[in-house]
């Protein structure tokens, strides 16, 4: 006995030799706090404390709990590079929580309303306006008691009623070039019958609306009404619950058709629920239509779910943390017309405490596809109409919904979050270790990489997110093209995609197109509908130039100039305005603000390097563009000339006065276009005579946009467009009767100017004559013509066919106008403040000043400006005046380039940058 208890105290001591130990896998390596993570994940289907809306902004839970804190990307005006900004917490939100935690946060489609939810159940509802780091206009609706009962665990935004773009297979052609195709699909609904603006504009976006379903098996749906500052809602029971097992967990919802949704429910019971959930939006009231409840929806191998346990320990009972409905979606293969089917998601993991156990998790994922069904008769039934008095059949049986488990699939990590793509064709998937992974939706096999001359999709051609740190919680940017991880103290970091060093070498061999036109098919998806935001790509894009073209000047320039050519011929956007055209056409596309805002910002790389000539271009065409814009708003809300009241005179008054910044901007840019202009021809001419190969050395080596300005429809529509409304305003103000003092101050700015407005018009009438000339005798058909605009448009060379054109307007046109151009005036004319010369003056001009890039005008110093995240323009952050409130507080929500606004006011914070 005691030579027993000796063996077992050397047994307890583990008192054996070291080759005797049994072998213990490595400990885990998931993050700290996973455990909790899991745990939040498995009691509430609503636990996501981070989200990316679609104009940029990213919101997350902070540490504490009851803030909300606003971040997003933004390009660092010193250095040119993507960051993501420390961020600034929203506080009116957690007033309006009264210091709840918080548990779930969720943006709409249009990434303007977040909705957030703190475990009460209480649901606030924020505005998003002029700024990624304020919110505004929030709005409390607590959906009943505050309780346990009344909090949700299932949300879904409805959709917008409107069509998106699949892009399909992109390949090369026996010409070599890109050939694209592609398919539009109309978003689901329902849809909030009520829209933003003129109710019968359907053009415009829905407003939004919420749908939640609460642990007690009530489903509400909250919206906002005709009324913008009255959210209103109405609610119906789900499922009728009568014990504690049949209260729900988990709630996901899916569109499914114009008027229906699909909604699966998980209880502590372990059962799925189904049901289709139509709206009546007059009656204000749910058809609500019970489908199927699952009962067994385990993984079908519990011990798939946790390995490397010692032996004898049982294995942990695997548990659903997330369920997740996919809508109907378009097939990846286009020539299919019939749509993939819904699909329902279930995941499981083990709930082993990964700290404390060397378990190595994975997750299992049930599947389950829903199919229409329609049940027929037996023809026996038909001829029970012959024995009725009027002869009628039977009536036809409802049509049923049948689900097919399909196999369960292993993933060895643990998922974290999941994310649709492309219409819910494409899913990423998110795990805890910081990797991500795109899986096909119909088998969730990983998506193989493309060859050289095809493209399917960035993931395809060889970018992906290196692993980083691990993470708890994780969302990706609208284009999917950046992550933003959250760790256990809720520290924010940044993973933009990139080529991975061992195989990069081998994407560059087999050419840069591959990876330009993936570029271009995210982008391309991004210009459809009312998104504008496209940061996420720009900084992906960034990213590849900064590893492997630094070196390679050329093959930078071929990706830029490849993804630039291909961006217009694919958007088919119409960039031959050398016809007669109405400025309202050209101002209502928005496709001309966002492929010109791309091309200006792939052409900056801070402040300390000089724009590149296409990015110059772009700048100066943005700028006339807002200038249009601006007088076209402007003097549409101005009263009649002929009114002599003081309110009117007052409106008119600071209506003109506020066009003075934009006048003298443009009016300087007059100025350097013609001065570099005559510059350009007396270089040229001392070194020779004059040649189309000289005036393009010059030109490159000025890094001078001056002559495609001239050559470009687009800016030549918009410069005589603005020029018109100078010869109008400038009219009106000066017979007005009695006079307006405003109009003395305009003739100020006009008879100041070297070169007067009018004779500006004389040159662009003769460069305009010659282009067409050109193109009437060489019968160039419309494709030739829009090629020769897209080229002048994105590199600033004009072509040698248009050399006739250069030739007159050098040599005659100047020479003719000359005598009517003050040389000595336009030598000392500023021009430093335009942004667009190279020299010292304009270096020194641009560190000293910061110019308020929407009205104009010098920005006071030390006074509170906004930035924009994309161009790196800044403006006053000040009240319009009493008489342009009007026009001008809704052209103030957006930078000139189409982005959004970051508020400085304290501008020496940065972030997380590119690792």
């Amino acid at each position: 006995m005691p030579m027993m208890m000796d063996d077992e105290l050397d047994d307890l001591f583990g008192d054996r030799q070291l080759g005797e130990i049994t072998d213990l896998p490595p400990l885990s390596t998931h993050p700290r706090g996973l455990v909790q993570r899991l745990d939040d994940l498995r009691t509430s289907g609503c636990s996501q404390k981070i989200a990316w809306s679609t104009t940029g902004c990213v919101a997350s839970i902070a540490n504490d709990g009851c803030t909300v804190t606003l971040r997003n990307l933004y390009c660092d005006p010193a250095t040119g590079l993507w960051n993501l900004s420390d961020g600034d917490d929203a506080k009116a939100i957690a007033l309006l929580h009264n210091g709840h935690t918080l548990k779930h946060l969720s943006w709409n489609h249009t990434g303007t309303e977040l909705a957030v939810i703190d475990t009460l159940g209480n649901i606030s509802v924020s505005s998003l306006l002029t700024s990624f780091n304020q919110s505004s206009v929030s709005r409390r609706c607590v959906l009943g008691t505050e309780d346990n009962l009344s909090v949700p665990v299932g949300s879904m935004w409805l959709n917008q009623d409107r069509q998106l773009l699949l892009h399909g297979l992109a390949a090369k052609n026996p010409n070599g070039q890109w050939a694209f195709t592609g398919s539009r699909s109309k978003q689901a609904g329902p849809h909030n019958p009520h829209v933003v603006g003129e109710q019968s504009n359907r053009t415009k976006p829905n407003k939004p609306a919420l749908v939640v379903v609460t642990r007690a098996g009530v489903i509400r749906l909250l919206y906002q009404g005709p009324d913008s500052a009255r959210w209103l809602d109405f609610h119906a029971d789900l499922e009728s619950i009568s014990t504690a097992e049949g209260l729900l967990t988990h709630a996901t919802i899916c569109a499914e058709t114009e008027s229906s949704m699909l909604v699966a429910t998980y209880s502590i019971s372990k059962r799925i629920r189904t049901h289709r959930v139509g709206v009546d939006w007059s009656a204000q009231s749910f058809v609500i239509d019970h489908l199927r409840t699952i009962v067994d929806c385990s993984p079908a191998n519990n011990t798939l779910i946790a390995s490397g346990l010692p032996p004898g320990l049982p294995h942990p009972e695997p548990q659903l943390y997330h369920l997740e409905l996919l809508s109907p979606a378009p097939a990846p293969d286009l020539r299919k017309k019939e749509p993939l089917p819904p699909l329902l998601l279930a995941f499981f993991c083990s709930a082993a405490d990964t700290e404390k156990l060397p378990v190595d998790h994975s997750t299992s994922i049930a599947r389950w596809e829903l199919s229409n069904f329609k049940p027929s008769l037996h023809p026996s039934f038909s001829q029970l109409a012959l024995k009725k008095p009027n002869g009628t059949s039977p009536s036809d049986l409802q049509p049923e919904v049948t689900f097919k488990r399909l196999q369960d699939v292993k993933v060895n990590r643990v998922i974290v979050a999941i994310r649709e793509l492309h219409l819910a064709t494409t899913l990423v998937l998110c795990s805890s270790d910081g990797s991500v992974e795109f899986r096909s939706r119909s088998t969730l096999d990983l998506l193989p990489r493309d060859d050289p001359d095809r493209v399917s999709s960035m993931a395809q051609v060889g970018l992906e997110f290196v692993p980083g740190d691990p993470c708890l919680h994780a969302v990706l940017s609208p284009s999917a093209c950046a992550l933003v991880m959250l760790d256990d103290r809720s520290t924010a970091k940044l993973n933009v995609m990139q080529i991975p060093q061992a195989y990069g070498e081998s994407v560059l061999d087999d050419g840069i197109e591959a990876v330009a036109e993936a570029c271009l098919m995210q982008f391309n998806m991004s210009c459809i509908g009312y998104a504008i935001y496209h940061d996420d790509l720009s900084a992906a894009m960034q990213n590849f130039q900064k590893q492997y073209l630094k070196d390679r000047p050329e093959e930078a320039q071929d990706f830029i100039y490849a993804f630039l050519s291909d961006m217009y011929r694919i958007l088919q956007l119409k960039i031959d305005y050398s016809g007669d055209i109405k400025i309202e056409n050209y101002l209502k596309n928005a496709l001309h603000q966002k492929t010109l805002s791309m091309q200006l910002s792939l052409g900056y790389h801070g402040e300390e390097q000089h724009r590149t000539l296409p990015s110059k271009i772009a700048f100066a065409t943005l700028q006339l563009r807002w200038a249009a814009l601006t007088f076209l708003t402007g003097l549409k809300q101005i009263p009649a000339w002929t009114s002599v009241s003081a309110e009117a005179e007052l409106s008119r008054t600071e209506t003109v006065r506020s066009f003075f910044g934009i006048i003298s901007w443009t009016l300087s840019l007059i100025n350097y276009i013609v001065d570099e202009l005559l510059t350009l021809l007396t270089e040229v001419e001392e070194n020779g005579p004059i040649s189309y190969e000289s005036i393009e050395a010059r030109i490159q080596a000025r890094n001078t946009p001056a002559l495609a300005l001239l050559f470009v429809s687009q800016s030549r529509l918009l410069f005589k467009y603005n020029l018109l409304r100078f010869r109008n305003i400038n009219g009106e103000t000066m017979q007005s009767r009695p006079p307006n003092p405003v109009g003395r101050e305009l003739r100020v700015l006009f008879t100041r100017s070297p070169v007067p407005p009018q004779l500006f018009e004389k040159i662009i009438a003769d460069v305009e004559t010659s282009i067409r000339s050109i193109y009437e005798s060489n019968q160039m058909s419309e494709a030739e013509r829009t090629d020769i605009e897209k080229k002048m448009l994105i590199s600033g060379s004009v072509p040698p066919k248009l050399w006739p054109a250069i030739e007159s307007l050098l040599t005659k046109t100047l020479k003719f106008v000359g005598d009517d151009i003050n040389r000595a005036a336009l030598y000392f004319h500023d021009i430093s403040w335009i942004g667009l010369s190279d020299d010292k003056a304009s270096d020194r001009w641009r560190k000293e000043h910061q110019l308020d890039i929407v009205r104009k005008t010098e920005v006071p110093t030390r006074a509170k400006v906004k930035r924009c995240t994309r161009c790196c323009s800044v403006m006053e952050d000040s009240a319009p005046q009493k008489g342009t409130t009007g026009y001008l507080v809704n052209l103030r929500r957006y930078c000139v380039c189409g982005n959004w606004w970051m508020d400085m006011e304290d501008e020496g914070k940065t972030g997380d940058g590119i690792q």
